[in-house]
């Protein structure tokens, strides 16, 4: 196990069929036993016993104090522009007048000399105060972080402003949707939802004609809501057909919605968000876009890796891994073992693979299913 990771002891006897534990149960030697959030089964406790194992070792997820005050990477000034600039855009459009994109170009441009400037400080997005700005606020921090994703997946300055002005104008469809449906303090009925849904659309056609603003621009606000497994809206396209930079727009979307308290539900923990990005990737995110964000939001937030050694994961190549050596603790291309090749048949003898090596293979998801896990542990032994 990772001596800066804090380990718990505790005694086996203590463990009940259907408890639910925040963080990963190890062995003493370091081998994952149980992910995070999972029942416990009783046939994994049974096995514990029969093997006359005494205590595991629990890792709750925390964040890391940290002694230095924090530095925002945006100042206040540039944060204000940018809730004049989409007050403003989204006042003109009410009115039935054809906005100028300008105002938002120059908030973005705002926000990328700053991110460009201090990107080790830490990434302040907009606090929601009232809820009736949730839209302009919501909208705010949606271009914020996808622009900072962006960046992080190596795209050029072109890029990474596109999907800043992607994400800030992703909403706007919505000021053609009734407000009392926009602005409800519950869920949605099925009728209201549909008219929801038609905002993407709303949106395209608003800025479709608008040359200042790019293709890319255009189809990441039309396709954000599409997901992976092609049950999204408004085309139900699937994977590759989405595109990347919808892709970023798709998370960063959830993501700030998930950690956003409104009337009528709470904010989700930020551990408890990137788990449930994490659990959807492959269902509703791009795996690769949805584990890039995972993985930076946590090194932002002094949160352990998600991916730690001794998890079991599932490549894009179809193979599962077993995680055996991190270079760092935030790295998404660890050395491994493979245990199932691409037809998921298991390997006589596991292949090592450094995944630094090998730019064909990533890490498509976290292996968490209770009996699969037990499979392979009783397989492979480690």
């Amino acid at each position: 196990m990772d001596e800066k990771q804090e380990f718990k002891p505790i005694d086996v006897k203590f463990l009940k069929e259907g408890m639910i534990l925040s963080g990963i149960l190890y062995s003493e030697d370091g081998r994952l036993l149980w992910p995070a959030r999972k029942p416990l089964t009783f046939s994994f406790i049974f096995n514990l016993k029969s093997n006359k194992t005494k205590f595991v070792y629990y890792s709750p997820p925390k964040f890391k104090e940290s002694s230095q005050p924090i530095e925002n990477m945006f100042s206040t000034e540039t944060l204000s522009f940018a809730v004049e600039a989409i007050e403003e855009i989204s006042h003109e459009i009410k009115f039935g007048k054809l906005s100028s994109m300008n105002i938002a170009k120059l908030s973005i441009e705002r926000f990328f000399h700053e991110m460009e400037s201090f990107p080790d400080r830490f990434l302040n997005l907009m606090v929601l105060k009232n809820y009736d700005q949730y839209t302009y606020y919501h909208s705010i921090n949606v271009g914020i972080l996808s622009m900072y994703l962006t960046r992080k997946l190596g795209y050029n300055h072109l890029y990474t402003q596109d999907m800043g002005m992607a994400g800030f104008l992703h909403d706007i469809g919505k000021i053609k949707i009734p407000s009392k449906i926009v602005n409800k303090d519950g869920p949605l009925t099925l009728e209201e939802f549909q008219i929801m849904k038609k905002h993407p659309v709303y949106a395209y056609e608003i800025i479709k004609n608008d040359p200042t603003l790019s293709s890319f621009v255009k189809k990441a606000v039309l396709f954000h809501h599409e997901r992976w497994n092609g049950t999204g809206y408004p085309l139900k396209l699937k994977e590759e057909a989405i595109g990347n930079f919808a892709a970023i727009v798709a998370v960063a979307d959830v993501y700030d919605a998930l950690t956003t308290s409104r009337p009528y539900k709470k904010a989700l923990s930020l551990n408890d968000t990137l788990i449930y990005i994490l659990r959807k990737s492959d269902i509703y995110f791009n795996p690769y876009v949805a584990n890039r964000f995972v993985n930076e939001m946590a090194r932002m937030n002094k949160i352990a890796s998600f991916y730690p050694v001794g998890a079991y994961v599932l490549l894009n190549t179809g193979e599962t891994g077993y995680i055996t050596k991190k270079e760092n603790e935030y790295t998404l291309r660890p050395e491994m073992l493979i245990l199932k090749n691409f037809q998921g048949k298991p390997l006589r003898t596991p292949m090592q693979v450094d995944l630094k090596k090998d730019p064909s293979r990533y890490i498509k998801k976290l292996i968490e299913e209770p009996s699969e896990i037990e499979f392979l542990s009783k397989l492979f032994k480690f």
